[in-house]
């Protein structure tokens, strides 16, 4: 299988390289016309050096052909598309559907697009390396006065290979998202409080099992509910694993006395698998918790059966399904539980969550760089992803809102962005954070238990090494494999140290090595 794999990647860079060069004598443009295959670094006729739509000066007026990722709206009469048309004067001509084999493809074959939006950044070292994209230093240092203000060279250096910047960066929202939820109604109906170590947790999960606040029956309630089943879950829950003195999860890589240490490596990791195994042992545990996805914890969720589960700020489906079936039920977040020294620690939605590269058959590379900054630019911003002040949105001690129904015409603006900055973006995605009451309540229940706590996953800030493309999928694939055997089996827990072993063998350790020659290198 690892073989066969290895044989595709071999294969797919011989073709870029040799379709490149075939794209480079000679490709025919839209109407027929013999075209030179390697893309000019100017702009096309119709943009000026002088006058952009980043400064503010005038409007590019371009059409770009995008390719960005499946969703289940019209890009073609969405309202974001037309008002970067009528703001900026790019006239995106939308594809969906950006899965990695089809833009291999489509980049192998030179079919004719001016921007690709993807997330593989294993992938974006081949298609440079293999000169399948066109590198955008030069145009973003003559045509990207934003872009070059709102990113930090780390930044930069997670879409470069080589030293040349190969793409232009979406950096996610900073908050937190995800945690441990507990029905706060059953906590109160057996006076405890809520829990704020692993200890407590366990004594109140004890008590949810044995007592059945909730009327559902001993033999129905669910104490905690896990998506463990989750490909590459690896027994992830922030929010709880930190406590251990690790990350999300066992294999999360972590920060230790200035260098990156696998997760594997810190001493309190066999401790925090050992304690999911003790839950599932005595029963506390979701008895499908192992094969579970995190649809099946929602929907037990809302069917009132669970005490605590591994839940989203996005779930509010589940809490209108529990409120439907309990309405005196309450759902709360949990606060990062606290270690033994007293430390508490979430993982945040920070670091590189896509970019957009220009492959090397397109004329509007410029072009796409001058779209990016105008998107960026002050007079711009704002506009573009929430509208009008008082009119689609409003701000309220800070906070924003949306206002409805015009908000409602932004709901997949988001398909279109050419870029992002994280710290420009986060107060504004709080609106559509707000945009259901029950999701308003669980996005600033979480995130303001988690004030002071967030951290952003160490490699979610680094750039593609070369052992991640050579060992990440298989790695992650054997440390779920050989870690739900744990949860379920003490015979296998037993096996801990040489599942450590294994793990570096397989590229754990050269993995390791890498990414921390990276962060000593951005000291």
């Amino acid at each position: 299988m690892k073989r066969g794999k290895r044989r595709w990647t071999s294969w797919l860079a011989g073709l870029l390289a040799v379709m490149m060069l075939l794209a480079g004598c000679g490709s025919k443009d839209g109407g027929g016309n013999e075209t030179s295959g390697t893309s000019s670094n100017t702009p096309s006729s119709n943009t000026s050096d002088d006058a952009t739509a980043g400064s503010g000066s005038g409007k590019l007026n371009v059409q770009l052909k995008f390719l960005s990722y499946q969703d289940n709206f019209d890009p073609e009469t969405d309202y974001t598309r037309q008002q970067i048309k009528e703001i900026l004067g790019v006239d995106i001509v939308p594809f969906m559907g950006n899965d990695d084999d089809k833009v291999n493809l489509i980049l192998s074959s030179g079919q004719e697009f001016d921007m690709i939006s993807m997330n593989n950044r294993n992938l974006l070292a081949m298609y440079a390396r293999n000169e399948a994209i066109q590198p955008l230093t030069d145009l973003i240092e003559r045509y990207g006065p934003n872009l070059k203000a709102a990113f930090s060279q780390e930044q930069w250096d997670m879409v470069s290979v080589d030293g040349e910047i190969y793409a232009l960066p979406t950096f996610n929202y900073e908050a937190v998202t995800d945690g441990l939820i507990i029905r706060k109604d059953w906590l109160d109906k057996l006076n405890l409080p809520m829990p704020t170590t692993p200890d407590e947790l366990y004594e109140v999960l004890k008590a949810f099992k044995e007592k059945d606040p909730g009327g559902v029956g001993k033999d129905k309630v669910i104490p905690l509910a896990i998506h463990a089943g989750e490909d590459g879950n690896a027994l992830s829950i922030s929010g709880l694993a930190e406590a251990w003195g690790i990350g999300r999860g066992p294999t999360d890589f972590v920060v230790v006395d200035g260098e990156i240490q696998s997760g594997l490596d810190q001493p309190g990791v066999r401790e925090y698998v050992a304690f999911l195994n003790k839950l599932n042992r005595e029963g506390l545990l979701d008895p499908d918790a192992a094969i579970s996805k995190h649809g099946d914890v929602t929907e037990k969720v809302g069917a009132g059966f669970v005490g605590v589960a591994t839940f989203s700020c996005w779930d509010s489906g589940a809490v209108r399904a529990l409120m439907e079936k309990v309405p005196d039920a309450e759902l709360a977040f949990l606060p990062p539980l606290k270690d033994n020294n007293g430390n508490q620690r979430i993982a945040g939605t920070g670091g590189l969550y896509s970019f957009v590269i220009v492959p090397k058959v397109s004329k509007k590379a410029a072009e796409v760089v001058q779209f990016a900054d105008a998107f960026l630019a002050p007079a711009h911003y704002t506009r573009l992803i929430l509208g009008e002040e008082n009119v689609s949105y409003k701000i309220e001690d800070g906070k924003y809102y949306p206002i409805f129904p015009e908000f409602n015409q932004f709901n997949k603006g988001r398909w279109f962005y050419p870029v992002n900055e994280s710290s420009k973006y986060t107060p504004l995605f709080g609106a559509r954070a707000r945009k259901e009451p029950e999701m308003a309540m669980l996005w600033d229940d979480i995130n303001a238990k988690s004030d002071g706590f967030m951290y952003t996953p160490i490699v979610n800030l680094a750039p593609v090494v070369e052992a991640e493309q050579k060992y990440g999928q298989p790695l992650r694939s054997f440390s779920h494999e050989r870690l739900i055997k744990m949860l379920l089996d003490e015979k296998e827990l037993a096996k801990f140290d040489e599942f450590v072993q294994e793990w570096k063998n397989k590229g754990g350790r050269e993995l390791t090595e890498q990414y921390n020659a990276w962060y000593q290198s951005t000291k």
